[in-house]
């Protein structure tokens, strides 16, 4: 960026931020001295405040011989610096700086020999380092000042690093978030190493991501754009610690920087904070990023790839960046193609039953952008068989043409642009969704009134702007990718994998703080101010004789939500299943065939979706509030007239079967059906479900009667919105289907679960799998209210979130899995059991490895009373701010009714955290966790480790994949 002098700056920023606080209801936003950018939110109905401190550099930066050094430093960003973390950096310094020469030295070693010896070279040094270092102290502090969700995103155009706080910390985050990056020291390198390529292996495992991988390989082809963010595998396996630090160096200076506060935040007192802590940071030369051109798409060309569990088809237009000027006018064009309310061209196809889905998604980066058409063949139950691709796209083409040829209306056009609206205005009641807007507008050259001037720039948009882009962009030049089913074609692949040389763990110092870690917490905070969640403030009435209306006033904007909850599900009703999804293309008998429905909805700028969940069948409305009465008339005619056909249920039953094709192939679907077993047994959902010919076989007319059935169950409708209580209650009153004599709702059911006497452990094998995702579960007793701070302590103590006993242990001293965690699972209901649960997703030939080191902590559960001490601060400090925005104010105060609760549960539990000592955790361990049964599940591929050893953990039993599934032969 340019330089400028002070006083100009100070001139046009006091412009610009007076001309956004006046259109932005809080929004505020300023350079400081040093180049960084600050944005400020203000919205004081947010009982936290979302931090995010974000980096104008992301994989596109990434050297082409080094891919992955994005993502990589975004990992040891967490491991402190010369300060945070530092016990001793002068007896430090001297070992970080060999390690740093001795991965150059590994790097450029010849033979793999060679490259282990280095390897043990410098896990010496890093265990000798460690001795120096203070183990998590950056996540610690952020627990101990009641942070939450403390975590970090890397993307192709942006490193950010966030995590929400109570309002009374903003000074020690400012402080705490400044210094994390100054002179950053990257502890653990050899540790993390392993833990990154985990998380690529986790990715492997995952059909999407795979997926993903691919098209965006193809789509942006010769460009950084085509490499996946977390690198390529010999490039992760080759590091270089020294270009890591010339990474940071070269791109997280302040001119690169924002720093992002939304929610409780007073600007007045934050940005004299912001300018004493962050213009500590020194100015650097901002970086330019390198220039790119993408090679745009000529002609068609098509591609085939067997890559996911079903046919479809994938059509890849040239498209704009994200700063472009064309951005907005191309998003109204997919909308008017494809949209949430289902109505538009390509959707019609859809809910006619034509195609059995299609969705239009443009996709913007800084630099390059596409629009992205898929769409699934419909399927023909009776002939076994998909549509084909080309029949596919020659309908998706034809619609396009209309579109070209204007072929929508000024009221289509409207409705599209009026949902757009209402969907971001829902959007910006998130703080997290504000500060992500920021950071990628920031991060992307945009102008941060955008943000602002959203609606009115959808608003502007014509049919003319709509046809100008269409001829710019949906032309003849496209890409179109025909994704085949794999079907039993995916071979097992040979394990990409770092080897396990035998590395020491690597122990930073337990219990020992920094200096900087004293000081922190050496800064006085305001107390906070309580303000406890008023049962009161949601208002309640009878609509019906059982069914009862649940009110929630919207403070932000005018979009209303109605949730209808009927007390009845899948459990009760197995065909709701697939009788609900059709509700979801149905029209009104004799008055809307289903698109027409559709575009009724839109008209009115409303939608509804059908949703059903073991417990309930949901239906859920949105729209403009002065459209209520209308979008409930069209509901309840809907409800009670439903028109289906038979090309529709076609589209439900080829969804089916491609979703059991798919368990064939998933390792994801055999993970969830392996841990369904382990829960439930035989009455696994997957199990105890109808077979996949006795699913071919339903009717319409089945389906109808099942759905119908269920509407005659009381209901809770949860309404959030600006007209009045006594209004609503009419309208829904006199605008629902009421049914006379409801039958009473029995749910939330909770559904026991299977009771283990001994150790048991269920091992699914798999040779495709990378990686070995292994449950634990351990039964508890009835859940009561008294216990809640307990059970939480215990959870957050042991296995919730970066400093405790699970993370520790498997991830920071040993780097075994990416992900794992053990924690306590409360039920829907008081008086059912709770239980543990845990998880580690480990590469294959760790895993005896990661079940020692996981088995030993539940049989002799480590005491450190220093990390329980941030586990009780970060309780008292968070409490307060654990509170439900306004769209789920009914829906939780019910489900915390249904727990026991008969005021917030904060009321009582700040009386319970003060009082909460060790020995509590401790005791609880002793009587809940030590010596109980464990009961294991394990799907991973037997050639990677040794499965007889799983046997001295308890009787191992060897599942069958078609035992965990219902009979899904098609013989007749």
């Amino acid at each position: 960026m340019k330089t400028r002098t002070l006083s100009r700056v100070v001139v046009l920023l006091a412009l610009f931020s007076s001309c956004l606080l006046a259109n932005a209801e809080g929004l505020s936003a300023f350079k400081l001295r040093n180049g960084a950018t600050v944005y400020i939110w203000e919205d004081k109905s947010q009982p936290d405040v979302y931090g995010m401190v974000t980096f104008n550099v992301g994989a596109i930066d990434d050297p082409a011989e080094y891919t992955g050094l994005a993502h990589y430093l975004e990992h040891v960003m967490f491991k402190g610096t010369q300060t945070i973390g530092a016990l001793d950096w002068a007896k430090e310094k001297p070992l970080y700086e060999q390690i740093i020469a001795k991965y150059d030295e590994m790097a450029d070693a010849a033979d793999q020999q060679a490259k282990d010896a280095i390897g043990l070279e410098i896990n010496k040094l890093s265990v000798e380092a460690a001795q120096y270092a203070a183990a998590n102290e950056l996540s610690l502090l952020v627990d101990g000042m009641g942070g939450q969700n403390l975590n970090a995103g890397t993307g192709w155009d942006q490193t950010s690093y966030y995590n929400t706080f109570p309002p009374t910390q903003l000074e020690k985050w400012l402080e705490l978030y400044s210094e994390r990056f100054i002179d950053p020291v990257f502890r653990g390198f050899q540790t993390e190493l392993e833990a990154v390529y985990e998380e690529y292996n986790m990715y492997k495992d995952n059909m999407g991501s795979n997926l993903s991988e691919f098209l965006f390989s193809k789509a942006f082809e010769g460009t950084p754009y085509a490499r996946p963010i977390i690198g390529l595998p010999e490039h992760l396996k080759n590091p270089r610690l020294s270009r890591l630090i010339e990474f940071y160096n070269t791109w997280y200076g302040p001119e690169n920087m924002a720093i992002i506060l939304v929610g409780n935040v007073d600007a007045q007192t934050a940005i004299p904070l912001i300018r004493q802590k962050f213009e500590r940071l020194p100015r650097r030369e901002a970086r330019a990023h390198a220039a790119m051109d993408r090679t745009l798409f000529k002609g068609r060309k098509e591609l085939s790839e067997k890559l996911y569990y079903r046919p479809f088809l994938v059509m890849m237009y040239n498209g704009a960046p994200s700063n472009s000027q064309d951005e907005i006018a191309l998003s109204v064009c997919a909308s008017l193609l494809s949209n949430n309310q289902e109505s538009g061209l390509l959707d019609k196809l859809s809910v006619d039953g034509d195609i059995m889905g299609a969705s239009v998604s443009p996709v913007s980066f800084r630099n390059a952008g596409i629009l992205m058409v898929q769409a699934f063949p419909s399927y023909d139950a009776g002939q076994r068989r998909y549509d084909s691709n080309k029949s596919v796209e020659k309908k998706i083409l034809h619609e396009i043409d209309r579109l070209r040829n204007g072929e929508f209306t000024a009221e289509q056009l409207e409705a599209v642009k009026q949902a757009m609206i209402r969907e971001y205005d829902m959007s910006m009641e998130s703080s997290e969704f504000k500060a992500m807007m920021l950071a990628s507008l920031f991060n992307t050259g945009s102008n941060p009134a955008d943000i602002i001037t959203y609606r009115d720039r959808v608003a502007a948009i014509t049919a003319d702007d709509v046809k100008a882009v269409v001829d710019k962009y949906l032309t003849n030049n496209y890409m179109v990718v025909n994704v085949q089913e794999l079907r039993g074609d995916r071979k097992s692949e040979k394990l990409d994998k770092v080897a396990k040389p035998g590395y020491q763990p690597v122990e930073a110092v337990k219990g020992a703080k920094s200096a900087y870690a004293q000081y922190l917490e050496s800064i006085t905070v305001p107390a906070p101010v309580p303000e406890y969640c008023d049962f009161a403030s949601v208002q309640e009435a009878k609509v019906n004789t059982r069914s009862k209306l649940s009110y929630t006033h919207n403070p932000q904007n005018d979009v209303f939500s109605l949730t209808l909850r009927y007390g009845v599900g899948k459990r009760r009703m197995p065909l709701l299943e697939y009788a609900v999804p059709l509700m979801n293309d149905a029209g009104i008998m004799a008055f809307l065939a289903p698109h027409d429905f559709k575009q009724a909805m839109a008209r009115i700028n409303a939608t509804c979706h059908y949703s059903v969940s073991d417990d309930y069948m949901t239906v859920t409305l949105y729209g403009d509030e002065r459209s209520l009465q209308q979008a409930c008339q069209l509901l309840q005619r809907q409800i009670l007239m439903p028109q289906l056909d038979e090309k529709q249920l076609q589209s439900i039953i080829g969804s089916e079967y491609s979703a059991r094709m798919m368990e064939k192939e998933s390792v994801e679907s055999q993970q969830q059906a392996t841990l369904q077993y382990l829960l439930y047994g035989e009455n696994s959902d997957l199990i105890t479900r109808k077979p996949l010919k006795d699913v071919i076989f339903l009717t319409i007319t089945d389906l109808t009667k099942a759905f119908q059935e269920a509407t005659k169950y009381e209901f809770t409708a949860h309404y959030v919105g600006t007209i009045p209580f006594e209004q609503v209650t009419d309208i829904l009153s006199r605008n629902l289907p009421l049914m006379e004599n409801e039958a009473p709702s029995l749910s939330p059911e909770v559904e026991d679960r299977v009771q283990y006497a001994e150790n048991t452990i269920y091992f699914l094998p798999n040779d495709k799998a990378k990686q070995s995702n292994i449950y634990f579960l351990i039964e508890g007793k009835p859940f009561d209210i008294a216990d809640d701070v307990l059970l939480e302590a215990f959870s957050s103590y042991f296995g919730a979130g970066f400093g405790s006993l699970v993370v520790d242990e498997i991830r920071e001293k040993r780097a075994m899995a990416y992900s794992s965690y053990g924690v306590i699972q409360t039920p829907q209901l008081a008086g059912k059991n709770w239980c543990f649960f845990g998880y580690v997703g480990t590469q294959g030939d760790k895993t005896i490895d990661a079940l020692d080191v996981y088995m030993g902590l539940l049989a002799d559960m480590p005491e450190a009373r220093e990390h329980f001490d941030v586990v009780k601060a970060n309780m008292r400090e968070s409490v307060l701010s654990h509170k439900p925005g306004f769209r789920s104010r009914s829906l939780v105060f019910e489900h915390w009714k249904r727990l026991g609760y008969t005021q917030d549960p904060a009321i009582d539990d700040m009386k319970r955290i003060d009082s909460l000592t060790f020995d509590d955790i401790v005791r609880f361990y002793q009587e809940n966790i030590k010596g109980k049964p464990v009961a294991i599940a394990i799907v991973g591929n037997p050639k990677s480790f040794d499965v007889k050893e799983l046997e001295k953990y308890g009787k191992v039993v060897k599942l069958q994949r078609s035992k965990l599934y219902s009979d899904d032969s098609l013989d007749f």
